[in-house]
């Protein structure tokens, strides 16, 4: 079998810290775009012998089960999509496999990987073969889970794993670029020559959008000196009816759902908050562009009306511009901030914590990508700088870039590619992924699954470079 647009269609999955992207190579956008964040379900089950609990009656010569100490074992549920961590459920947790961009739970991504192909799709993962995006820091235990969820659990026939800063070039059209990703965990500058990513400068500043809704978290839920009470930020599910009397800027006073409050755990009602802040991030949300940004100044800047879940609303002003200058000046920011910043999410594995003190201006995480490669092709890549990214949709940030940028290198020409619809620039991997596995000639790079048993993983590293 020749796996290539002709005669077999591929599926392309696009794993993200925020949202899943999946569908068919050769078309115009994915056919399912899902959250990555997923909600599970802990069920205790007895097991006897270590056998699970079934209901058979133990053989002649084996021990009953009240003979001996009945093993607990947890089944646990899955609930992805829509339905998934976006309805409540008693008791249900909410987790997420992707840690900085990196798939680090396998067996959630194997059942996501399942609930994709399976039920959304509703195809039979045997006849298709199926490329997967990685970031270019992807490690190789990573990737390894990934090969053997996707040949020996659900038994595609052929795979392939396609670099995102690659493939997010050539859904831009351009085979030599600067790819600046400003996604919700990260924000990465890949620069990619000939169709192929460049690893000495491509570099990485953790928790990007994430970095946002952490410090937006800490404003809100706080008092602040123009607001006497913090806000409650809880989401529509928790709440029975909404105070709709209050005027702008006033203590809402919401009924609440008491038979809900019980059951809600501490990690569903972070996401929910989250999911919160963020709305209002999407919204409200501007970079100013210009560099030197002073909070007294933001207040002549135009306000916007917003309402939460709970009913409060108010004109916002100031807060549409304080808190994404962090992106672009961060030490301006920590130095002018009124509130003591919060502290951000330290990663699962504990190898380090990420501090605002650490963070990069986007500007400079491009300039120094840029200087880390030769010089030979340093002018192509500042004129296709490719901006994607949920995060890079933020009103004026590819205007403030270009801005910096120009002061950063005067005397070069600089060059800003960016798709002005959003589904290009949210999903511009998945897009590249989807043009690369419809290319007739595109069927020489995929790893089967008999070269996989013949040759182990080195095929997959030595092909998928």
């Amino acid at each position: 079998m020749v796996y290539n647009g002709d005669e077999v269609s591929a599926v392309v999955v696009d794993f993200g810290s925020h949202t899943t992207r999946a569908g068919w190579a050769g078309e115009d956008g994915p056919r399912i775009v899902t959250p990555t964040f997923y909600g599970y379900t802990d069920a205790e089950a007895s097991s006897s012998n270590g056998a699970p609990a079934d209901g058979d009656d133990p053989m002649d010569g084996e021990q009953k089960p009240e003979q001996e100490e009945v093993n607990k074992t947890k089944k646990r549920t899955y609930y992805f999509g829509d339905d998934g961590a976006n309805v409540w459920r008693a008791n249900q947790e909410v987790g997420n496999f992707m840690v900085d961009g990196v798939v680090n739970d396998g067996e959630a991504a194997g059942q996501m990987l399942k609930y994709l192909l399976r039920e959304r799709l509703n195809i039979d993962p045997t006849e298709h073969p199926l490329m997967l995006t990685e970031p270019a820091w992807n490690t190789p235990a990573a990737r390894e889970k990934l090969v053997e969820l996707a040949f020996e659990g659900e038994g595609v026939p052929a795979i392939y794993f396609g670099s995102s800063g690659v493939l997010s070039a050539f859904a831009a059209g351009k085979p030599t670029a600067l790819v600046l990703d400003v996604g919700y965990a990260n924000a990465s500058a890949v620069p990619v020559v000939d169709g192929y990513a460049l690893r000495a400068g491509t570099m990485r500043q953790p928790l990007a959008s994430s970095l946002l809704l952490s410090q937006l978290h800490n404003h809100f839920s706080s008092p602040t000196a123009t607001r006497s009470f913090p806000l409650s930020l809880l989401p529509r599910h928790l709440i029975a009816k909404r105070d709709t009397t209050s005027e702008p800027g006033l203590e809402p006073h919401p009924t609440l759902r008491e038979d809900r409050l019980s059951g809600t755990t501490g990690s569903w009602r972070s996401w929910a908050e989250e999911v919160v802040v963020d709305t209002w991030k999407e919204t409200c949300g501007e970079v100013i562009n210009y560099k030197g940004f002073d909070f007294r100044s933001a207040r002549d800047l135009p306000q916007s009306l917003y309402e939460f879940p709970d009913g409060y609303h108010q004109y916002f002003g100031e807060e549409r511009y304080r808190f994404t200058e962090m992106l672009f000046d961060p030490k301006n920011y920590f130095n002018q901030a009124v509130e003591p910043p919060a502290s951000l999410r330290t990663t699962p594995t504990g190898d380090h914590s990420h501090s605002l003190k650490d963070v990069v201006p986007l500007s400079q995480l491009v300039h120094d990508s840029i200087m880390a490669c030769d010089v030979d092709v340093r002018a192509s890549l500042l004129q296709n700088i490719v901006v994607v990214g949920n995060t890079s949709l933020t009103r004026g940030l590819t205007e403030r870039l270009d801005l910096e940028l120009a002061q950063l290198l005067p005397s070069q020409k600089i060059k800003i590619h960016s798709p002005t619809i959003p589904f290009e620039r949210k999903y511009s991997s998945w897009l590249g992924g989807s043009v690369l596995a419809s290319l007739g000639t595109f069927h020489q790079l995929w790893v089967t699954k008999e070269e996989y048993e013949e040759h182990g993983m080195a095929i997959v590293h030595q092909r998928c470079k």
